[in-house]
Parts: structure tokens; C-alpha cells; sequence
């Protein structure tokens, strides 16, 4: 059985300035001060609900999008919603345009339809000719605003310049697909989250735990707070990735031109950049760093087996000081700072212009190691005491 529902309402709601945001100007409103519960729904000075709907439909399903409007997905509240058995939907418009009701439905059409068959719930947008007119390259004329089980799957595929924004949802599968608009995810738990955009940034926040694959091409920017899960996949062309913390059994991270900031790696995995750099403050695992063109900056707590390769670039290597560890740093030049050199027991050799330093931290007998080479560059070494790792030692005499 399908049920389909496609209802129009104009009107505009005078509330507190608090609340005034001209969507025209603005990427996205802030709703994290927002009751968003469907009583009391964000209403705005400057904005038009021109669309209204409650759906019945089952706590489990799937959720499949497939318009050129921008997009907010957050679940209905189990203290609300007890049986969870609620989608609600609203789209709302710029007033800037001062539209009629039937001004509106001249310019887009929309529609929900719930297939129990195949428990698929299929929100579908559409310019009209009139619309892709007057509309279609304003980015931020209307929002689909919606409220689902928690459970839920999630398809959305958000074409042209249009923005993603999905939050606190507990899902099978999350699939994103944007063209030039921005996408934000925060404190997402899925088996599997893909999101990819051909060109706009990629924001996550909270924490995404699962199966992780999030790429972007030409300037878009991957930022993320933290990402968990059994395996992480970025990928970016010509812009930055900067994660404040990864925690995977494997990862595989690469990029062709731009800068790579990392807070803590824990796991194993690659890292491949071709032109930029690389920053990671801690890492715990095994890891391959390469950076053809550029320099790399890494610190390790533990390791069993890591290498760093910087081609054309330097090597600022540092390593604690209660890591039991081999290294091995080639390079044009190899720099050992004062304060390693009683934690760090060496050999050095130089042969055609090349510097080779061997030795071990803590342990002769070490079988973990870190091979590190820049044959035309720099490598740096500092080895911390791990008192100091915790930034404890800075208030010791105060």
C-alpha cells in the first residue's frame, strides 16, 4: 500500500528577533538552541512555511530523498513519540521573495509517499520551469525541514548548490550525495556512513561512529571533531582535512593537494598526500606516511611498525620517551635536538651525501621501529618525557 500526501500552506510567523535569519544571506540557521519538537517548531520573522505534513508510518524504514532544496534531517523524540511511528515535514521559504501562496506552487512541486512494501518513505522536490527560472541558482531559497524515526536508513542524494545538515541519528545506513552545497553531520552511529560532494565541504561534529567513507573533489574541505569505527576512509582533492581525532582498526586518508591536520590517530593505517602537508600531535598504531612534495610533522606514543616517506620535504619526527623502539632516519641532513641524545642510543653514517642515523629508545632488543626518510630534505628528531605529553609539567613550579 503507498500512501501519498501533498499539502501547501502559506503563512509567516512573527516571533522573537532571537530568532530572525534572512536565508538568503545565511548557509544554514542554527537550531542547536531550538526546541525543533513538531509544538514548536523553529518559526521565523523572515521566512515562509509554505509546506506542512504528518506522515504515520513504521519506527523502522527508510528514508529517500531526492530534491534540489536544501535539506535538515533530526529525529522525532521518544519521550514525544513513544512508539516512534511519526515523520513530520516542513519546507520553508525566503520571504525576501514576498510570494503568494499560489506563487509558490507555480515554482516547486513536492511530495511524500511511505511504500509499505517496501517500508521506503520517498521525499521528492522539484523546480517547475517557472521555478528553475527564478530559483534554481539561489542556494538557500528553501529548506526541507524533517523529523523521522531515529532508526531510520538514509538516502539522500541533494542536487545543484544545495546543503545537507543530518543530526543524532542511530542508523542502519546513511548514503549522502550533494553536488556544490555544504554537508554537516553531527553524532551520527550507522553500520555504514558514505557521504560524498563533487565540490562543497564536508563537516562533521559530535561524533560519527561506524564504517566511515567521506570524499570530496576540487576545494572541498573534510573538518571532523570525532570518527570511530572499524575502518575510515577520506578522501579530498585539492583541499584540507583537519580531524581532531580518528580511532579505527584501519584508515586510508589521501589527497592531492592541500594541508593534512590530525589531533590523535589510534589504529593502523595510510596516509598519501602528493603536494602539501601533513600534522598529526599523537599517534598510537602503525602508520605509513607519504607526502611527495611537502613536509611531515609526527609524534608517536606506540608503534609496532611505522614509515615515514617525504620526497621532496622535511621530517619533524618525535617520539616519547617510554616508547620501546628502533629508528631508522635517512636524510640530506639528520638533526638530533640536545635533550633526545641521552634517551636516544645511535650509530651515524654518511655516505654520497646521504646521513643515516640507527638506534633504539629504552630498549637495544626493541623490535618495533620507525624507518623515516626525506632523501632530500631534513630529519628532525625531539623525544619527549611523558610527563610532559600531558602538559602537567608547565604548572609543576606555579
Amino acid at each position: 500500500m503507498i500512501y501519498c500526501s501533498h499539502v501547501t500552506r502559506l503563512s509567516i510567523h512573527n516571533l522573537s528577533k532571537r530568532f530572525v535569519v534572512n536565508l538568503s544571506k545565511q548557509q544554514w540557521r542554527c537550531f542547536s538552541e531550538i526546541d525543533t519538537s513538531p509544538s514548536s517548531v523553529m518559526r521565523n520573522a523572515q521566512v515562509q512555511t509554505i509546506y506542512s505534513e504528518t506522515m504515520q508510518i513504521p519506527k523502522q524504514g527508510r528514508l529517500e530523498v531526492r530534491c534540489p532544496f536544501n535539506l535538515y534531517v533530526t529525529p522525532i523524540h521518544p519521550k514525544d513519540f513513544p512508539r516512534l511511528d511519526k515523520a513530520f515535514f516542513t519546507i520553508y521559504g525566503d520571504s525576501d521573495f514576498q510570494f503568494s501562496k499560489d506563487k509558490w506552487n507555480k515554482l516547486f512541486k513536492f511530495s511524500t509517499v511511505f511504500n509499505s512494501d517496501d517500508r521506503t518513505l520517498r521525499v521528492m522536490g522539484n523546480f517547475t520551469e517557472s521555478g528553475e527560472k527564478q530559483l534554481s541558482e539561489l542556494a538557500h531559497t528553501l529548506e526541507v525541514f524533517c523529523q523521522i524515526p531515529p532508526n531510520y536508513e538514509i538516502d539522500i542524494n541533494c542536487m545543484d548548490n544545495n546543503n545537507v545538515n543530518v543530526e543524532h541519528l542511530q542508523s542502519p545506513r546513511v548514503h549522502i550525495q550533494t553536488k556544490r552545497g555544504e554537508c554537516s553531520l553531527r553524532n551520527i552511529v550507522a553500520d555504514s556512513i558514505v557521504v560524498h560532494s563533487q565540490t562543497g565541504n564536508i563537516t562533521c561534529s559530535g561524533s560519527l561512529h561506524g564504517t566511515i567513507d567521506l570524499s570530496t573533489e576540487r576545494d572541498g574541505i573534510i573538518q571532523g571533531s570525532k570518527l570511530q569505527g572499524p575502518f575510515v576512509r577520506l578522501k579530498v582533492e585539492n583541499s584540507d582535512i583537519r580531524v581532531n581525532s580518528i580511532d579505527s582498526e584501519h584508515f586510508f586518508i589521501r589527497g592531492q593537494h592541500g594541508n593534512f591536520r590530525f589531533g590523535k590517530l589510534h589504529g593502523h593505517g595510510i596516509i598519501n598526500l602528493n603536494r602539501g602537508s601533513i600534522k598529526i600531535k599523537s599517534i598510537d598504531g602503525d602508520v605509513s606516511l607519504q607526502c611527495e612534495k611537502g613536509d611531515v610533522n609526527a609524534f608517536f606514543f606506540s608503534t609496532d611498525l611505522s614509515t615515514i616517506r617525504a620526497k621532496e620535504g622535511d621530517v619533524h619526527l618525535g617520539v616519547v620517551d617510554t616508547a620501546n623502539v628502533r629508528l631508522n632516519l635517512v636524510g640530506k641532513r639528520v638533526q638530533v635536538e640536545d635533550a633526545a641524545t641521552e634517551h636516544f642510543h645511535r650509530k651515524t653514517v654518511t655516505k654520497a651525501g646521504i646521513v643515516q642515523v640507527n638506534g633504539f629508545i629504552s630498549d637495544e632488543s626493541a623490535s618495533a621501529s620507525i624507518d623515516v626518510s626525506a632523501s632530500n630534505g631534513t630529519v628532525q628528531l625531539h623525544v619527549r618525557d611523558w610527563f610532559s605529553t600531558l602538559k602537567l609539567d608547565r604548572h609543576v613550579d606555579q
